[in-house]
């Protein structure tokens, strides 16, 4: 998609900067723990579903 809005000479940064921007993102997400508490929320909604299963 960037090459239909970008010169060829600015593809190379312009894809550097949203790989970094990316990553970034993700180091920051890793580092405040939001993975994982989103995925502590997706465990417990799964016990509970399942416990809501096996008990009538």
């Amino acid at each position: 998609m960037l090459g239909l809005f970008l010169k060829r000479e600015h593809f190379g940064p312009v894809l550097a900067a949203a790989l970094a921007v990316g990553l970034i993102g993700i180091v920051i997400g890793m580092s405040n723990g939001a993975f994982e508490s989103n995925n502590r929320e997706a465990l417990r909604l799964k016990r509970e579903a399942a416990a809501a299963q096996v008990a009538p």
